[in-house]
C-alpha cells in the first residue's frame, strides 16, 4: 500500500490548470489470468470508493494485439493536485473495516490475490485536453467491449501539441466525423517514463477498425504529412479490447447486463 503512494507522490511534480490527468498503470499478467484479475479488480474497486477517492473515471483495457503490457488501468483526475490527494487504500481499509470479521478476512484474501498482479507493474501520468484533443460522435454506447487502439510517438518540435493538432485535424476529426471512429484523441507525456504523444482511437469491434485502415488520413493529406514531419525516431502500435469502467461509483463489466 505504502508503495502504491509513493508512486504518486513521486511523479507530482507541478499543478496542470485546465486539463485532466490521467495516470496510467502497466500490468503484465499472463493471457489466462487476465479474467481473473479482472473479477478481483471489480471487487477492490467497488469496495474503494468513499470520500478519499478524488478521480473522476477509470477505465481498464486488455491486450489483443502487439507487444505491450497485458493489462492497462486508466484513472482520470481534474488535475495533479487531485491525483496525489486520491487516498485509494484509505478508502479501501474505510469501507473493509465496517465488513463482518469473515467478510474481512474473505475480503484480505481478495486483495493479496488481486495486488500480487502488480508485481513488476509501472506507471506514468498524462496530460488530456478533452476539449482540444478529443472528438466523439454523439450519444455513443460505451458499455460494451470495443478496440482501443493506441499509437505512442515521440517529436521533433518543441511541444508535443503541435503534432497531436495535426493528428487530430488528419485522423481522428475525420474518422469521427465521416468515418467508423466512435472517439478518438490524445494524451501528452507528463511524468514518468512514456512517449511525449500518445493518441487513442475506439472501433465498435475488429471489423470496424480493419475497415478504417484502407482510408486512414486521407481526408488532410497537408495534416498527415505535418504530423510525419514531426515525429522522431519509431513508434508502437497497440490494439486493445475495453474490459470495463466505472460508472456511477461501480466498475462496470463492458456488455449488456454486465
Amino acid at each position: 500500500m505504502k508503495k502504491f503512494n509513493l508512486i504518486l507522490l513521486m511523479l507530482f511534480v507541478y499543478s496542470i490548470s485546465a486539463q485532466s490527468v490521467v495516470e496510467a498503470t502497466y500490468l503484465n499478467i499472463p493471457a489466462s489470468d487476465i479474467n481473473r484479475f479482472a473479477e478481483l479488480h471489480k471487487q477492490i474497486t467497488d469496495m474503494a470508493q468513499g470520500e478519499e477517492r478524488t478521480h473522476e473515471q477509470q477505465w481498464v483495457y486488455k491486450h489483443w494485439y502487439g507487444s505491450g503490457a497485458s493489462v492497462v488501468i486508466y484513472d482520470v483526475y481534474p488535475s495533479a493536485e487531485a491525483a496525489v490527494k486520491d487516498d485509494f487504500f484509505g478508502a479501501l481499509e474505510k469501507n473493509v473495516d465496517k465488513l463482518s470479521d469473515d467478510e474481512q478476512k474473505k475480503m484480505n484474501e481478495v486483495f493479496n490475490e488481486w495486488w500480487a498482479h502488480f508485481d513488476g507493474h509501472w506507471d506514468e501520468l498524462r496530460n488530456f485536453d478533452g476539449v482540444n484533443h478529443y472528438a466523439t460522435k454523439s450519444d455513443v454506447d460505451w458499455d460494451i467491449p470495443f478496440v482501443w487502439v493506441l499509437g505512442a510517438y515521440n517529436t521533433k518540435g518543441q511541444n508535443p501539441s503541435e503534432m497531436v493538432n495535426a493528428f487530430m485535424d488528419w485522423s481522428i476529426k475525420p474518422g469521427v466525423s465521416e468515418g467508423n471512429l466512435l472517439g478518438g484523441g490524445a494524451t501528452t507525456h507528463y511524468k514518468g517514463s512514456g512517449y511525449e504523444a500518445e493518441f487513442f482511437s475506439a472501433y465498435s469491434d475488429v471489423n470496424e477498425f480493419a475497415k478504417s485502415i484502407s482510408g486512414a488520413g486521407s481526408d488532410n493529406t497537408e495534416a498527415r504529412s505535418k504530423f510525419w514531419s514531426l515525429v522522431d525516431g519509431g513508434h508502437e502500435d497497440q490494439i486493445y479490447i475495453h474490459v470495463g469502467h466505472m460508472i456511477d461509483g461501480k466498475f462496470n463489466f463492458a456488455g449488456k447486463d454486465n
